[in-house]
């Protein structure tokens, strides 16, 4: 039997029982009581009716509680899917019932979004689970029905419980899910051994020990925040987060814990370097800076490797792969950093729209083998069989959708991504999701939106609107429309009013819409 996340927990908890496994600002879960809470809980899931297989959503931000759910959802052998605690009633009414979940474990709030009222304006038909379980409800008068507080699913709970699911070869292990590009959510089938062998390379890869502190600055939630965070973990170390990102508490943390490994999108590590007192703060025990989700520009990773004397590792990723290639410092300082390479348990080609190999100096898509590829698109075999191919061995191979040249060395170099996928921040954005929100607003008659670059996000999202009998749209007045509908990093930055959107066959003519200059 292949070895397995629980497995490796065990021993961890046999070998260091009061080691920090994970810490988030004050809050600790050692291993021996990560052991313990995840039984606890797991006994009352089981009380729910939640069987193997079973879908669990979980709706929280960072805490200690999302990572006891994720996990006892696991040791039931049930299936976790982790849903952005940002999402409006449009993404919670698309994602529950397309997810199939069976229980969701839900905060009350998350910054200014209102989780409990997000569920509650639910309908019927969209409201598919059988139970809600809400964390830190203030006024558990409005738990009725389907809601039921955290006490109450805690008095189901027994102290007894000792099972622990032995996964199958071919098990899922969670579901990672988008709100979706233009109304369905891409929910991702993620397999359980895939998942488990890329923590467990990528740590080994890193000489990663017991005696890591990881710092992210990513979110559980996410599946690349998630995913780093094991390679710590499944080699006996810590690993932590915050609540929310601060930089000066980010740099406070790591040099009061002594961390050894931080993680950082480019956004956040300008965010970072601009602090007041930068240079107070010792960071002497940091010996590795991994880079994810962003193009990494020369100029911080050289501020990295060549003044804080820290190592860069610089990952191209997605939630259907885990890792793909990298740049690493110790192996590729002097060349720019979006010039990529295999990793020892990784695999690629870059192919034309044929499928064919192209040749050197040319672009094409990169397509990824690893054992993490997922299994499928859940419950969407047409883009399953797009964009997950199989080989005569039985390989799964991902087709990214990133465009990238292949380079004489063997290298590949990051040349764009094909889709209307805005990076803003560290977050994703489709732009068709925005486009249709906007278009329930009565005042606006046709949208179009596109991104602009931005020094400090990367990327901006930008609305170009048509408006009913010209009226007047304001940014404040869309930022307003939005609160409860759609997460807050998906409001326009900028609104631009046009007298109309122009197409072309139906398709919009965005290099005509970029020549419009006036911003309202």
């Amino acid at each position: 039997m292949k070895n397995n996340f629980f497995q490796k927990y065990i021993e961890n908890a046999e070998k260091t029982p009061d080691k920090v496994l994970l810490r988030i600002d004050d809050s600790e879960l050692t291993y021996k009581d990560f052991l313990t809470k995840t039984a606890f809980m797991a006994s009352g899931m089981k009380n729910l009716g939640i069987k193997s297989n079973d879908k669990v959503g979980i709706i929280m931000p960072n805490s200690i509680d999302w990572y006891i759910v994720f996990w006892s959802v696991i040791r039931i052998g049930a299936q976790p899917v982790p849903i952005d605690p940002q999402s409006g009633v449009l993404e919670l009414s698309r994602l529950i019932p397309a997810t199939t979940v069976k229980v969701c474990f839900a905060a009350s709030k998350y910054r200014t979004n209102s989780i409990l009222k997000a569920v509650l304006g639910l309908s019927d038909d969209k409201l598919t689970a059988e139970k809600v379980v809400f964390f830190g409800c203030e006024d558990t008068g409005q738990l009725t029905g389907k809601l039921i507080s955290s006490d109450e699913f805690y008095n189901s709970c027994s102290d007894n419980f000792t099972d622990i699911y032995t996964p199958s070869e071919d098990h899922v292990m969670s579901l990672a899910c988008t709100s979706g590009s233009t109304g369905t959510p891409k929910i991702l089938s993620i397999p359980y051994y895939g998942f488990y062998e890329a923590a467990e390379d990528m740590g080994s890869y890193l000489d990663f020990s017991e005696n890591e502190v990881m710092m992210l600055g990513m979110t559980l939630y996410h599946q690349g925040g998630f995913g780093m965070g094991l390679q710590t973990t499944v080699k006996g170390g810590t690993v932590m987060y915050q609540p929310q990102f601060n930089p000066t508490s980010f740099l406070e943390t790591v040099q009061k814990y002594h961390v050894t490994v931080i993680q950082l999108t480019s956004t956040l590590a300008k965010v970072l370097l601009s602090t007041p007192d930068f240079d107070k703060y010792d960071l002497s025990s940091v010996k590795a800076c991994y880079f994810a989700g962003e193009v990494l520009p020369k100029e911080i990773a050289d501020v990295f490797v060549n003044k804080l004397g820290i190592r860069v590792i610089n990952v191209i990723g997605s939630s259907e792969t885990a890792t793909m290639v990298v740049w690493d410092s110790d192996m590729d300082n002097g060349t720019d950093p979006s010039d990529f390479r295999k990793l020892p348990f990784t695999d690629f080609k870059v192919a034309d729209a044929s499928g064919n190999d192209v040749g050197t100096e040319e672009v094409g898509e990169l397509c990824i083998k690893t054992t993490a590829v997922i299994t499928d698109y859940f419950g969407n075999p047409e883009l399953t069989s797009e964009k997950v191919l199989t080989d005569e061995e039985g390989n799964r191979w991902f087709l990214t959708g990133d465009l990238v040249k292949r380079l004489p060395d063997g290298k590949v170099r990051f040349a764009g991504r094909s889709k209307r996928i805005i990076k803003r921040g560290g977050n994703l954005v489709h732009a068709e999701e925005v486009e249709a929100c906007l278009l329930t607003h009565d005042k606006i008659a046709a949208a179009a939106v596109t991104d602009e670059l931005h020094p400090v996000i990367g990327q901006q999202i930008v609305a170009y609107i048509q408006t009913v009998d010209n009226q007047k749209v304001t940014r404040g007045e869309l930022a307003r429309y939005f609160d409860g509908k759609l997460s807050a990093y998906k409001v326009p930055d900028k609104v631009i009013i046009v007298d109309e959107i122009p197409k072309d066959i139906g398709k919009i003519q965005f290099k005509y819409l970029r020549e419009k200059k006036e911003e309202k």
